[in-house]
């Protein structure tokens, strides 16, 4: 039986497959690093950044501002705290209202589920305008035309992160399996249908990760837009600029990163249970 073993003669051809390799480095790259450095340089100075100044003139005045906000002054943590929950309602509510307004737009801004060119074009435009246009200065509109309070916040947070949950849904929606979408459709299913059946089952995980992203976005920017009269913990962080309360700011960031923590650890493990 031995002499009727087939012996393999392995050819080594490397020199064959190395003309097929691609180096990593080429002229290409080089070339790419050399223009993005060149770019960077002439940005800094068209800009008038001067790195030098920075590092040495600029440290003093950092440490001076940082050793005025310590100690942190927690002495009206209550008022603060209840500050920071009007923050996290302006966000949830905002966040809520982006979801609502995104759906349907989400939906006709993909390729496969628009109707037709016309409606895809208009639903790309809404969602394009209202993420060009940052939620300070829709907050500030909102609030000449409403006044202050949570009202203007929570609209300018749903209206701007609308164009971006929109744009989403729609990129997930045009990622999506096509084989039951083309069971449902070759078996007669409606519109309605192959969104519930085929479309939603597939995009959920990233429907909950994207809305969970969004709230926690939210939160962090509705710090910032009672700095522009939109309410919450943003005028109290304002207020205290004003006033030279260093060490009440302090203590308002220190609030604000131990909520923002909080959440973003809510919002794994939500994640991680949906996955």
């Amino acid at each position: 039986m031995n002499d009727k073993i087939l012996k393999l003669k392995v050819i080594n051809n490397n020199k064959n497959y190395e003309k097929l390799i691609k180096p990593q480095w080429t002229w290409k790259t080089y070339l790419s690093i050399i223009i993005l450095l060149l770019s960077l340089v002439l940005i800094s100075e068209d800009l008038e950044i001067n790195y030098v100044e920075l590092f040495t003139n600029s440290s003093g005045y950092f440490a001076d501002i940082l050793g005025r906000m310590l100690p942190p002054d927690f002495s009206n943590f209550s008022k603060l705290m209840v500050a920071m929950l009007e923050t996290i309602e302006i966000a949830f509510l905002g966040t809520f209202l982006a979801i609502v307004l995104s759906i349907p737009i989400g939906l006709f801004s993909a390729r496969n589920l628009a109707p037709n060119f016309i409606v895809f074009q208009i639903a790309r435009i809404i969602t394009i305008f209202f993420r060009a246009i940052p939620e300070f200065i829709i907050a500030m509109i909102l609030v000449i035309a409403i006044g202050f309070g949570a009202i203007p916040g929570v609209l300018a947070l749903g209206l701007h992160t609308m164009g971006f949950l929109a744009k989403f849904y729609a990129e997930d929606i045009e990622h999506i399996n096509k084989g039951p979408v083309e069971a449902l459709t070759s078996s007669g299913a409606t519109k309605g249908q192959i969104i519930s059946f085929a479309v939603i089952p597939q995009i959920i995980p990233s429907f909950v990760a994207n809305n969970l992203y969004i709230l926690d976005r939210n939160v962090r920017m509705a710090t910032m837009l009672g700095i522009v009269g939109a309410g919450g913990i943003g005028y109290e962080l304002q207020s205290s600029f004003r006033m030279f309360e260093y060490q009440k700011v302090s203590a308002i960031i220190i609030i604000i990163f131990v909520t923002i923590f909080i959440i973003d650890n809510i919002s794994t493990y939500i994640r991680s249970k949906i996955k």
